[in-house]
């Protein structure tokens, strides 16, 4: 029991030793183009709504169409 222990104990060090540092690596860089990079984001997802909008009111309005003419021909059949 005594050798299992230790042995959690030694794993737990050791991958605390190699993640402290990667953490406090990705911890000290500044990045200055952040707000950038979020703006062009923004930019890029409104292009694509701006272009799926349209879309899916065209689809809405060729359903409209397509459920009358499906009553029209049942009309017709009775």
């Amino acid at each position: 029991m005594l050798t299992a222990l230790t042995r959690i104990i030694m794993l737990t060090s050791v991958m605390a030793a190699i993640a402290i540092p990667a953490l406090a690596a990705t911890e000290g860089r500044g990045d200055t183009a952040e707000p950038l990079v979020w703006a062009f984001l923004g930019l890029c997802a409104l292009i694509i709504i701006a272009q799926i909008a349209p879309l899916i009111l065209l689809l809405k309005k060729q359903s409209k169409i397509a459920a009358e003419q499906t009553k029209k021909v049942k009309i017709q059949q009775s």
